[in-house]
């Protein structure tokens, strides 16, 4: 029977702290999770809700603020964020000298850490399979679409930039998404539970670097989850040192069963293998479907492809391709069964809703919403080499030819992978089409 030693003042203080701070950003998972199988997520809302509303408090109380600045959901680096993370800083230094001056003749704090370090564990198993699963299917950064072919490196974001050469490499986005998948895996099992450390440190090490050199607004959490992982590690800090550094054998931490009773551990190791396996499914299932939804299998247009307008008449007048004129069209992409992408000569975009009907070889283009919702039905025949478009778009009659340009003229999808290299192949096409 394994008997837990008494603690030193310097390890109960920083359990104290450590429980507090990470617990504050853990809540209210695992509960919002077991209650998410069940489509309800008031639980996961109202602590949004509530911690929003603290955020809101201390910058107009505090900070002198008017409000808190709008953002974006998808950014995890919002001003709301930065002063939710100092909160909990500050609650947590509070909490501990509170906990500590009420609780300072307590030996150890054994039991509650095994369930503290268990609670982490999942947490981190957790997001390394979102994330992970994610990349696996070629879902975060998915393969480029036709229109960002066409941009340039300058015109990209730090962040754009990242997402295209991401998406340029399924390789690597899967080999990326493993690399999560298998630190999760690896913190489930106590044998492997520091590796998984170890693992989850150096991925999110390097996940923390990317957000930071390209600016992407994922900074706080990406750093939240490699000092977690680092802590999972740091648990066995003198067997590791003892390989990496002493080269001598060192103990590692027990972990002897939580119960006594046979029976209470395995129905314990139900709720594991039940927890993980949903987590598991959930990702593996959102990721299939995702594929089929958005990712590589989506449905495309059945004219997909990127044409040159090669002529646009527009109410009996031929417009010639000048760079200065705004209303010629230079380009169409057809990538989406939804939407018809038009590029004009000064490289400005605009996006239609459309529709398009093979029988009748017909593009309905649709420009408002509901009851002002106008349809513009356009003939297309189809060409050998391309498309010629005719008919009534918002009052203009057009006629345009457009001519196919093939896809796998651009050096950034058609160069694949090779093991030979008689030069290297650092390329960048100046020219690749005579009217570009």
């Amino acid at each position: 029977m394994y008997l837990p030693q008494a603690w030193s003042p310097i390890q109960k203080v920083s359990f104290r702290f450590t429980f507090i701070f990470f617990l504050l950003f853990i809540l209210p998972f695992p509960f919002s999770t077991i209650l998410g199988f069940f489509n309800e997520f008031t639980l996961a809302q109202a602590f949004s809700d509530f911690w929003t509303w603290c955020a809101k408090q201390v910058a107009t109380s505090l900070l002198g603020m008017e409000g808190l600045p709008d953002g974006s959901p998808g950014s995890g680096d919002r001003t709301e964020n930065w002063i939710q993370y100092g909160l909990f800083l500050l609650l947590a230094i509070v909490g501990t000298l509170v906990w500590s001056l009420a609780d300072r003749n307590r030996k150890n704090y054994y039991r509650l850490w095994r369930v503290f370090v268990m609670v982490v564990v999942y947490y981190l198993v957790y997001f390394m399979a979102i994330y992970g699963f994610i990349k696996v299917f070629y879902l975060q950064m998915p393969e480029l679409r036709i229109d960002r072919l066409l941009r340039t490196y300058g015109q990209s974001s730090p962040m754009g930039l990242l997402w295209t050469f991401m998406g340029a490499s399924k390789t690597y986005s899967v080999y990326a998404g493993l690399s999560e998948v298998i630190a999760g895996t690896l913190l489930i099992f106590r044998r492997t539970r520091t590796l998984g450390g170890l693992v989850t440190f150096g991925v999110m090490f390097n996940v923390f670097m990317l957000n930071m050199a390209y600016d992407v607004p994922v900074k706080l959490f990406s750093a939240q989850l490699m000092l977690m992982g680092l802590y999972i590690a740091l648990i066995d800090y003198k067997a590791i040192l003892g390989v990496f550094i002493w080269q001598k054998p060192q103990a590692v931490t027990p972990w002897p069963p939580f119960f006594k009773s046979a029976q209470k551990q395995l129905g314990l190791l139900i709720v594991q293998v039940l927890f993980i396996g949903y987590i598991y499914y959930e990702r593996i299932e959102a990721g299939i479907s995702g594929r089929s939804q958005y990712g590589e299998l989506r449905p495309k247009s059945a004219l997909y492809g990127l044409y040159d307008v090669i002529t646009f008449v527009k109410n009996g007048d031929t417009i010639p391709p000048l760079l200065t004129d705004d209303e010629r069209w230079q380009r169409m992409i057809f990538e989406s069964p939804q939407n018809t992408m038009v590029m004009y000569m000064d490289d400005r975009t605009r996006f239609y809703s459309s529709a398009i009907d093979t029988t009748t070889q017909t593009i309905t283009i649709s420009i408002g919403a509901d009851s002002l919702r106008k349809d513009y039905p356009l003939r297309y025949e189809k060409l050998n080499d391309g498309l010629q478009i005719r008919g009534v778009l918002e009052q203009d009659s057009l006629f345009l030819q457009l001519k196919t340009y093939d896809l796998s003229r651009f050096y950034l999808t058609n160069r694949g992978f090779n093991w030979v290299n008689e030069v290297p192949w650092h390329r960048y096409d100046p020219a690749p089409k005579s009217n570009w």
